[in-house]
Order: structure tokens, then C-alpha cells, then sequence
């Protein structure tokens, strides 16, 4: 689901570092001082998870690969914003050690597998919940890999409509190709991780932010 470097040009990486900068300042002052010091443990664990399940990748046919996101767990259990700070860093982890991604788009990448997508899922929890916490779970999860593959979707079809220079396929391709496993497999299978999950760690009493 990275959008890598060269695959986006500087029309839309800057706006897009230009809306996370103050949003990572603002969430990381709000969410990581003093008064989150007891958190910051299951915090710093979940998103070592985080990026651990984002290594592992599950073949498609046709040759190419998905991998679960995990972040829609730190959503639920801290907040959207947490999960968009803790994103974010295992993106620039990945860009800057891995080859995954890249540090020129790590704003686009960031808000779109950080914010939106997790904001969704936590807003798709919030309203299920009371209905049933495992169905709310598994929605929540499978939404937030819709949106944020949607999201990373748009933005490529949109710089093929600004430059196919940067990106040749056009947004019904690369809406096909990239909506079709997310529906089917990614957003399933990241259903079935979050629900794992999160049973085991209500049975450590970690429970869902309110």
C-alpha cells in the first residue's frame, strides 16, 4: 500500500508534509508528555506490532502482495491520533531503513495509512460499539484499510491526471488493482487481527480508549 519515493511528485508530497507537520507537533504535545508516561510502554508495544505485521506479506494472485496494517488497534485502544504519531513512524522507519515507501512521500503515506484510515475505524467503532464490540472491532478494522487504500488510490490517480510522467496508470486501474484485494483479503484479514488482538489484550486489562 506504500506509495514510494518518485511515484508522487513534489505538487502533492509538499502539501501533504505541509498538513502533517503541525498535525504530528500537535498530536505528539497533546498525546506523549508527562501525563502519558504510564502509557507510553503499551503504546511503544503496539506500534513495534504495528510494524512487525507490516513486514509480513501476503501473496495475491497476479504476482504482487498485501500486508495488514495494524494500526487500526492502536486507534481503538489510544485514540486517532496516537495511532496516526505511532504510523508515522514506522513509515519513516521503513522508508529510511527498509526500502519501503519513501521519506518524500512519508506525508502523503502518513496521513492516508495514519490518519484517515484509522480516524475512520475509530469512528466506525465509536458508533457500533454498544450494538456489539466484536462486530464494531472487525468493521472498524476492515473500514480503515478501505479508506486508507482508497485514500492512497486517489492521490495516485490524481498525479496521473497531473503528470503521467510520475505515475502512467489511471485512476480506474489503479483503483481496481488496489480495491479489489483490499476488499477481499486485506480488510478481512485485518478484521480478524484486530479482534485477535484485542481479546488478548482486554485479558491484560488494556482496554479501548472511550
Amino acid at each position: 500500500m506504500h506509495v514510494p519515493d518518485g511515484f508522487v511528485s513534489p505538487q502533492l508530497t509538499v502539501p501533504a508534509w505541509a498538513v502533517s507537520a503541525p498535525l504530528w507537533a500537535w498530536a505528539a504535545r497533546r498525546h506523549f508528555g508527562h501525563s502519558a508516561a504510564e502509557s507510553l510502554p503499551v503504546v511503544g508495544a503496539l506500534t513495534a506490532l504495528a510494524f512487525v505485521v507490516q513486514t509480513i506479506m501476503v501473496p495475491l494472485p497476479g504476482g504482487t502482495s498485501t500486508h495488514l496494517l495494524g494500526v487500526t488497534l492502536l486507534a481503538l485502544l489510544r485514540g486517532p491520533l496516537v495511532a496516526f504519531v505511532c504510523e508515522s513512524l514506522v513509515l519513516a522507519v521503513q522508508a529510511l531503513f527498509f526500502g519501503a515507501g519513501g521519506f518524500t512521500v512519508l506525508g502523503v503515506n502518513a496521513l492516508a495509512m495514519g490518519l484517515l484510515g484509522p480516524l475512520a475505524g475509530w469512528l466506525v467503532h465509536l458508533a457500533l460499539r454498544r450494538l456489539s464490540r466484536r462486530a464494531a472491532a472487525f468493521l472498524a478494522a476492515w473500514v480503515a484499510v478501505q479508506v486508507s487504500t482508497l485514500a492512497v488510490a486517489l492521490v495516485l490517480g490524481l498525479q496521473h491526471r497531473l503528470s503521467a510522467t510520475y505515475f502512467p496508470a489511471p485512476l480506474p486501474v489503479t483503483l481496481a488493482a488496489m480495491m479489489v484485494p483490499s476488499l477481499a483479503v486485506t480488510g478481512p484479514a485485518e478484521g480478524l487481527y484486530t479482534l485477535f488482538a484485542l481479546a488478548i489484550l482486554r485479558r491484560a486489562d488494556v482496554r479501548e480508549a472511550s
